[in-house]
């Protein structure tokens, strides 16, 4: 029983101090979070460049057997409304005095002497006979001095509204020559038509305009001194044509110099393009009812990145081009149009779109009837009316690429946060299956958020172009892995500005061939980083 009671005691007193491990303690400091540092792969980027990061998908047009052709269509030059004719505001004033000194009563209702105008619209050498307007205003300001409240009434002779004879009527009170009374009369001008023959129809640009003055027929008439006055201005104000005939004289605008942007390549950052074949074609058209004479002086590819300009040279450039007028469909027209082709064999057009331009340089002249007024006086033009130019070209997508670039901006996968990296150094992966006929170097940078190099990761090794088989087209893509280091001050700009630049600068293998590209062609890129992860690092 003793040997009992004393394996007893022991046994207790073994269980007390294991049980006393695992008592915890208010005053024990509390433990720092577990750290590990492992080193594995980790993904950061899934990508893939395809010819929809080299040109617009909408400017291509895949063919039966999978080859790709590139159409595209700019307006190079447009002369429109604001060009051809402008109305410029016009005021007409009419003034009452009394030629004696007066005083003379007149009764109410009386009548002041009506004055008949016709004022001339100041637009130089076009004679217009009919203006229908699109939109504008007229605006007469009717002040009275006389001692007695007074009715204006402001005709328009030749002018209609729906095929209604047009007149804007307002009341002025009773005024003195210190203190005058003022009324503002309105009217909007849209849908308004203008015979601009004057009275007798033997006029151009003649705005007739008649202006009556009756005393309130149920005022006490005024005693009128030759101090006392009725005055009336009206404004013709902001007039937007929708249709003018006349004769728009014969004289000669210049367009230009002047650019036009180009977007074309503009997902293309560097490099050169040899191209197999490409034709374009010029084609102008005249909206306008009047017979132009055209000069291009000068029509020059911009490439603003590198500076490097490329003139078109073609018959086109400096020799006259002649457009008859085009048909009046009784509110509407129907234009005339002129076209040329360009192709290597005539002109630069070759070089002109291998120089990756961003924009065009123009310079344009444009005559007008140069054979004068053969239409008698029934030149026209709407609202839409414009004389345009257009370059449309057409170009197989067969090429030889020279450093060309192209790129994608991606957002790496980084664990942790920018407070608790995650990651700490290491070696990247870049591990590329090239489906295009192009070998590739690949360039890495770290972009802030308004797009400016931060720090660039340079890359180790060249991804291998796609099998290509006699015919120039791509059997097999080909995988291959770059390398790059990672350093901790590159991590620390990654977590800080987590955006990563990948450009891919193509060069073709057989710098003597022409290669089609087809619309399948890509390059898939995946980014792997083996590096020391830290679990619980600094989070």
């Amino acid at each position: 029983m003793r040997n009992e009671s004393a394996m007893a005691r022991v046994a207790s007193a073994t269980i007390l101090s294991c049980g006393l491990l695992f008592v915890p303690t208010s005053c024990r400091k509390a433990e720092e979070p577990p750290r590990w540092d492992v080193d594995l792969l980790a993904p950061l980027v899934n990508t893939s460049l395809t010819l929809s990061d080299v040109i617009a998908d909408s400017l291509l047009v895949t063919g039966t057997d999978g080859a790709l052709t590139l159409l595209y269509r700019t307006e190079l030059f447009g002369v429109r409304l604001d060009t051809l004719l402008q109305v410029p505001d016009t005021g007409i004033t009419y003034s009452y005095v009394l030629p004696i000194p007066g005083p003379l009563f007149f009764a109410p209702g009386a009548l002041l002497p009506t004055d008949e105008d016709a004022t001339a619209l100041d637009l130089e050498d076009v004679q217009l006979r009919t203006l229908s307007i699109r939109s504008g205003r007229l605006e007469v300001d009717l002040t009275n001095m006389i001692a007695s409240g007074i009715t204006g009434t402001f005709a328009l002779p030749g002018a209609t509204f729906n095929g209604q004879p047009v007149a804007v009527q307002g009341v002025v009170p009773a005024g003195s020559p210190l203190n005058p009374s003022l009324t503002v009369l309105t009217r909007d001008l849209a849908g308004h038509r203008f015979d601009l023959r004057g009275p007798d129809l033997d006029q151009v640009n003649a705005l007739s305009s008649q202006i009556t003055i009756e005393l309130d027929p149920n005022g006490n008439g005024a005693n009128v001194t030759n101090l006392d006055s009725v005055k009336a201005v009206a404004t013709y104000a902001d007039i937007v044509p929708q249709f003018a005939e006349g004769y728009f004289g014969n004289r000669v605008e210049q367009v230009g110099p002047e650019n036009t942007a180009v977007d074309l390549f503009d997902r293309i950052t560097d490099g050169l393009l040899d191209i197999d074949h490409v034709e374009a074609r010029i084609r102008i058209t005249n909206g306008v009812g009047a017979d132009l004479r055209i000069r291009i002086h000068e029509l020059v590819s911009e490439n603003t990145r590198t500076g490097t300009t490329v003139p078109l040279v073609h018959p086109i450039v400096g020799s006259p081009i002649n457009l008859t007028r085009a048909l009046d469909l009784g509110g509407s027209f129907q234009p005339t149009a002129w076209s040329t082709t360009l192709d290597p064999g005539n002109s630069t057009i070759a070089s002109f779109v291998e120089n990756l331009p961003d924009r065009l340089r123009y310079a344009v002249d444009l005559e007008l009837n140069p054979l004068g007024d053969i239409s008698n006086g029934h030149d026209f033009l709407y609202y839409e009316s414009e004389v345009s130019a257009r370059l449309e070209l057409e170009m197989p997508l067969r090429l030889i690429a020279t450093d060309l670039t192209v790129e994608s901006i991606a957002t790496p996968d980084l664990p942790g946060s920018e407070e608790g990296h995650g990651l700490t150094s290491g070696k990247l992966s870049l591990i590329a299956t090239n489906g295009f006929p192009f070998r590739s170097r690949l360039m890495l940078d770290i972009l802030d958020p308004d797009d400016q190099v931060v720090g660039s990761i340079p890359v180790v090794g060249e991804v291998a172009s796609g099998e290509v088989d006699p015919d120039g087209l791509v059997r097999d893509p080909v995988r291959s892995i770059c390398t790059a280091s990672l350093t901790p001050q590159q991590v620390d700009l990654l977590y800080a500005q987590p955006r990563l630049r990948i450009r891919a600068v193509f060069n073709t293998a057989d710098q003597a061939q022409h290669l089609p590209l087809m619309a399948h062609y890509r390059l898939d890129l995946q980014i792997v980083a083996g590096v020391n992860y830290v679990v619980n690092g600094d989070e």
